[in-house]
């Protein structure tokens, strides 16, 4: 009895710990709504999660532009950045419920602090001769989407991806060999 109680209170303290260290969710707010900030998107890339906070990945969604195209918010916010970042124009937003998305290359059309609500143009895709497109000879828009313990694939919030879905199980093992 004793021995079946420490390991019950070993499994509960193992599981407390392991939450901790799993990646926080947003809160989900009820006048959330979220939009592919362009109006033909045609998805090039999709996200890849990184194993670590420094390993490699893709931490965001590509889509297929042409110089000029314009860009909008994807959710309503407050405008955090907009400016050159190393070798791109970048926008970026930070939304009520935390998170912050960043569009690029976009050369903005707003003001830092600036409120902007989903879908309000928020600038253009602009590229410049010291930028490489990540997408190779193709211009694309990286659209990224950042909470406060990583990153958050795009399609998420755009409600384009498929939950998992797990069949009901007998409780028969089966060797599929």
């Amino acid at each position: 009895m004793f021995r079946k109680r420490t390991v019950a209170t070993l499994a509960v303290v193992a599981a407390s710990l392991l939450l901790q260290y799993l990646p926080k969710t947003s809160d989900a707010f009820a006048g959330e709504n979220w939009r592919v900030p362009l109006d033909n998107p045609a998805l090039v890339r999709d996200f890849l999660q990184p194993s670590a906070d420094w390993s490699a990945g893709h931490r965001g969604v590509d889509y297929l532009v042409t110089e000029g195209d314009s860009v909008f918010a994807p959710s309503s916010g407050v405008i955090r950045f907009t400016g050159l970042m190393v070798d791109r124009s970048v926008v970026s937003i930070a939304h009520e419920n935390g998170l912050i998305s960043t569009l690029e290359p976009v050369c903005g059309t707003v003001l830092k602090g600036e409120r902007v609500s989903t879908g309000q143009q928020v600038g253009s895709v602009c590229g410049n001769e010291s930028y490489f497109s990540h997408c190779g000879v193709k211009l694309c828009l990286h659209f990224g989407i950042k909470t406060e313990s990583g990153y958050l694939s795009p399609l998420y919030k755009l409600g384009e991806l498929s939950p998992s879905r797990l069949k009901p199980w007998d409780g028969q093992l089966r060797s599929f060999v």
